[in-house]
């Protein structure tokens, strides 16, 4: 008997959606074994760039629910989202080097900068093909490494969706408290945030 763990089924998000099969994620994840073993022994230090000046687009691509949207990203659009992206690399290079870090390794010394990059590189956490220059060039390594994370928001914007009582505009009766309801991610897992604002905001939660 086969099992799938959490970490695997993380994986399904470098699949393209319409190519996901349980057999498409066990063949993906076999292929991970290959990978240092520190790439699953440990973790990874995530950088999120908060608030990005870049924008990009969403568009129906015709009336059938069945069909994916036209999503553009345009991730680093905006110059000024690419130096924020290579400054907190930089500064996650700094936290590592520190006592605290590399006393938590097997040999006391930590890895250098750019094996740990390689191993970043190499767990694929995208789609973007990936470049032989990720080691020497941070500005590349932030273009072929960034990804959207988790907890989506913002479809159901307060004063155009919902008003101000979280209550459907034109609708009577109906609220909608969920994630899509924040102008910005609370930056962290949003369930406390969310519990919150059904229990003081509204008596009627509905969540969608």
């Amino acid at each position: 008997m086969s099992f799938v763990t959490s970490l695997q089924i993380g994986q399904l998000s470098t699949i393209p959606p319409k190519q996901r099969s349980f057999d498409k994620i066990q063949k993906y994840v076999h292929n991970k074994y290959s990978l240092p073993k520190e790439v699953f022994d440990g973790g990874f230090i995530l950088e999120k760039i908060d608030g990005p000046l870049s924008t990009g687009s969403l568009v129906l691509v015709d009336t059938d629910i069945d069909s994916n949207p036209n999503v553009t990203f345009n991730y680093f659009q905006h110059p000024q989202d690419l130096r924020r992206c290579v400054y907190g690399i930089k500064t996650i290079e700094k936290i590592l080097k520190t006592n605290h870090f590399t006393n938590l390794t097997a040999n006391g010394a930590g890895y250098p900068m750019e094996t740990l990059l390689n191993m970043s590189i190499s767990a694929n956490i995208n789609l973007i093909p990936k470049h032989t220059n990720d080691t020497t060039s941070l500005e590349q390594f932030c273009r072929d490494t960034v990804t959207t994370i988790w907890h989506y928001h913002g479809g159901c914007h307060v004063g155009k969706v919902v008003d101000q009582h979280y209550r459907v505009i034109g609708i009577s009766g109906l609220r909608v408290i969920d994630g899509s309801t924040l102008f910005s991610s609370p930056g962290t897992n949003p369930q406390a945030t969310v519990l919150m604002m059904g229990r003081y905001r509204t008596k009627t939660i509905v969540l969608v």
